[in-house]
């Protein structure tokens, strides 16, 4: 873990508050995993005084570069995504833990909601390029990746992810682009194959607690990437905790962003969301 001042080589506006930002960052890319995040203000400034939490879209580690999708959702977002290239970001990270890797061999399924396709477009990288199973003679695992949204217009990077996947599936709730309706819609169907051994997600709570009980019911291995408000981000503050399952709490920033489905209370962590 760095705290380094990043160079922002580029930018580009996806939608009407989402964001593509490329800065230099070679420090935290050599070593950034799939699924943490770094931690991110304007140096020099106190207002605002807290970072915002922000997953790892990818890390370039030949050229030293990340990638950072960013949704200006309030004051803070919108001056980090106002930056001007050429200008400079300060970064605290990586942070939290990454996804795990599959522990067999088989299919593995992403499935993203909205800006939630972030972490999943770095995974897929790793996925695809497993060195035990490939240093084992093994196949690297087949990914599928499922990618939900509103409309046409909110599904964001789907290139990136679409490129990252062995097959690619999207959904829009007003029928856009791809088939209409939910994600979960079409997740019952993958999931019905049979072919999947592992599932990935990260997206609207709702969602991911949705996918959470589906992939119980068909007795998946699932871990969700979440999204959460925090203040420290290493631990510390306990401002980003989350309900537990059979009692107590976990971190987001330390004993996440990633966590097994199964060790998560959805029904009081939902509730408490309302």
């Amino acid at each position: 873990m760095v705290t380094t001042d990043c160079e922002l080589v580029n930018k580009e506006q996806l939608a009407a508050d989402d964001w593509l930002l490329t800065l230099v960052a070679p420090q935290i890319a050599a070593v950034a995993q799939a699924g943490q995040f770094v931690h991110v203000r304007v140096p020099r400034t106190h207002d605002p005084l807290l970072r915002r939490p922000i997953s790892i879209m990818l890390a370039e580690k030949s050229h030293g570069q990340l990638q950072l999708l960013i949704r200006a959702a309030g004051r803070g977002t919108r001056i980090l995504t106002a930056t001007a290239v050429g200008g400079k970001l300060e970064l605290l990270g990586p942070l939290g833990t990454p996804f795990p890797m599959p522990e067999r061999e088989g299919d593995v399924l992403l499935v993203a909601g909205g800006i939630g396709v972030a972490p999943l477009i770095m995974l897929a990288d790793v996925l695809r390029s497993y060195k035990p199973w490939r240093q084992a003679g093994d196949l690297p695992p087949s990914v599928r990746g499922l990618l939900g949204a509103a409309d046409e217009d909110a599904l964001l990077c789907w290139t990136e992810f679409a490129g990252r996947c062995d097959e690619f599936y999207v959904t829009t709730e007003d029928g856009s682009a791809g088939e209409q309706g939910l994600i979960t819609d079409l997740l019952a169907e993958q999931l019905e194959s049979g072919r999947a051994q592992a599932l990935y997600t990260c997206g609207p709570l709702a969602m991911m607690a949705t996918v959470a009980e589906m992939c119980a019911q068909a007795a998946l291995p699932c871990y969700c990437s979440f999204e959460q408000r925090m203040g420290c981000g290493v631990g510390a503050c306990l401002s980003c905790v989350v309900q537990a399952a059979g009692g107590g709490h976990l971190r987001v920033c330390k004993d996440g962003p990633v966590f097994a489905a199964n060790r998560l209370d959805w029904e009081a962590i939902l509730s408490d969301r309302r």
